[in-house]
């Protein structure tokens, strides 16, 4: 598998800086025991295929990254690299996600390690889906 790279400069690359952004809407989502409620109508970001965004703060324990796959289904991970601890972004149109920093590994959705130096797969989250509603266990 030839893995594609994300587009960043050197800047973001050494700072590990992302490009998912928080949703729009602070109020699309909700966290209470272990889960994370997302209501899909309140957060236009995850339309497409290939969308992301970071769900940081209401009490969770660490960053999740939500993203719309480019296979339809909605996959969720702990936003951080098993090398450095960086944050993580879609690459779209591959089905995979990679690591933001200089050692851009690339994961699959199933969180396996596909290229790079990370040092074992991400903590990938089970995502069920409810009509427009996701619910994450974290």
């Amino acid at each position: 598998m030839t893995v594609q790279k994300l587009e960043r400069n050197i800047f973001q690359r050494l700072f590990g800086l992302c490009s998912t952004r928080k949703p729009s809407e602070k109020g699309g989502w909700t966290t209470a025991a272990g889960k994370i409620i997302v209501e899909l109508d309140a957060m236009p970001e995850l339309k497409s295929k290939g969308a992301a965004v970071r769900l940081e703060g209401k009490g969770l324990k660490d960053p999740v990254l939500l993203v719309h796959g480019d296979d339809a289904a909605y996959h969720a991970f702990k936003n951080r690299c098993t090398h450095g601890k960086r944050a993580i972004d879609p690459v779209p149109g591959t089905e995979t996600i990679q690591c933001c920093s200089v050692g851009t590994s690339t994961f699959s959705y199933d969180g396996s390690l596909i290229e790079g130096p990370a040092k074992g797969p991400l903590t990938v989250y089970r995502v069920d889906q409810d009509s427009d509603v996701l619910t994450i266990t974290v």
